[in-house]
């Protein structure tokens, strides 16, 4: 979270509603040497930590905190308080106009990744709604046009929030929800709950994810090949920005594997897939990026990566060993007991 220190130094209260958690991991599924392949990682990480991630065995997950802040303002995109201010979105002004809303007490339900990020808003930004309404808080977001799938999930989770663009809030709780804990996982279980409700569990078996093009470009340059030789494979190819939500959580609720484009289309599989599937994922190597294996490890899903190679116009992924990482899943599930 960023400028989590100052809020931390400056909280009136701070409450741990969930304690730090250590829980087992399985390995990453993937060919052998696969990861020699990947050349840098996304920009937020780095090699140790995404090793790290791939790596069976025991890991620490945080706490999760709430802070209160006491005469909080929101205004310009930014959170101002007493010895310090937090940019979400925009510039750091700290001109509040004259017409502002004015609460007592909420929780706020976003930060800078929440708000910039579709896959952030899907998981983390649901998951502290949820935990607003068990508090008994009015959730609290910035005011702005809705993701493209937004008004569908809410719809499915039942979860609302008060919008504001300027705001003075007499109290307003701030929560540190990085942490993997028990309390996270529990909630994000029971908005897996929600969603799975409404599906129809008569998707195929195997579906692929096409890459959007609303996030950030990723080019699988041989994409035409790759769609080909997994419809021959038994794939259903889904354009996941055609879809309404329900319809994706329809398609994946018989889904024994989702493959897709490293990306925030992840976070639709980590609420959609059955418990015991596999989320497999197509990495860029100029971009490494396994942050979703965390979440699909706390929900009961198995994690796969192949890594394409590299090409001037993005990177290109050869059939057979997307074919032989497909096998290689089936084989493990296999053998984990959970296919």
């Amino acid at each position: 979270m960023r400028g989590n220190r100052l809020i931390r130094d400056c909280a009136s209260e701070e409450i741990e509603l969930a304690p730090p958690l250590e829980r087992e991991h399985h390995a990453a599924i993937s060919l052998p040497s696969e990861f020699d392949r990947v050349l840098t990682v996304q920009e937020q990480t780095t090699l140790e930590m995404e090793l790290g991630r791939l790596r069976p065995g025991m890991r620490q997950h945080g706490p999760t905190t709430a802070y209160r802040l006491d005469h909080a303002v929101l205004a310009q995109g930014s959170l101002y308080f007493e010895g310090g201010y937090d940019v979400i979105r925009g510039g750091s002004n700290a001109f509040l106009p004259r017409r502002q809303d004015r609460f007592e007490e909420m929780q706020l339900c976003t930060n800078h990744v929440i708000d910039h990020y579709f896959g952030h808003w899907l998981i983390e930004g649901l998951a502290l709604e949820l935990m607003a309404r068990q508090m008994a808080l009015p959730a609290l977001v910035l005011s702005g046009e809705p993701w493209c799938h937004e008004p569908d999930y809410r719809k499915l989770t039942g979860l609302t929030s008060a919008e504001t663009a300027n705001a003075l809030i007499d109290r307003l709780w701030v929560v540190d929800d990085r942490g993997i804990n028990e309390g996270w996982i529990s909630r994000v279980k029971e908005l897996r709950r929600r969603i799975q409700s409404a599906a129809s569990q008569a998707g195929k078996k195997r579906v692929f994810f096409t890459r959007g093009t609303t996030g950030a470009i990723r080019n699988l340059v041989n994409s035409m090949e790759v769609h080909a030789a997994l419809e021959t494979a038994g794939f259903d190819i889904i354009d996941p920005e055609k879809e309404t939500a329900a319809s994706l959580v329809n398609a994946l609720s018989s889904a024994e594997i989702a493959l897709l484009v490293e990306g925030s289309a992840q976070n639709h599989c980590i609420y959609g897939l059955p418990f015991g599937s596999t989320l497999v994922t197509i990495q860029p190597p100029t971009r490494f990026n396994a942050n979703s294996k965390d979440r699909a490890d706390a929900v009961g899903l198995n994690w796969a990566f192949v890594v394409a190679d590299p090409h001037v116009d993005g990177f290109h992924l050869p059939i057979e060993r997307l074919m032989k990482t497909l096998d290689r899943v089936s084989q493990v599930t296999a053998q984990r007991g959970l296919a």
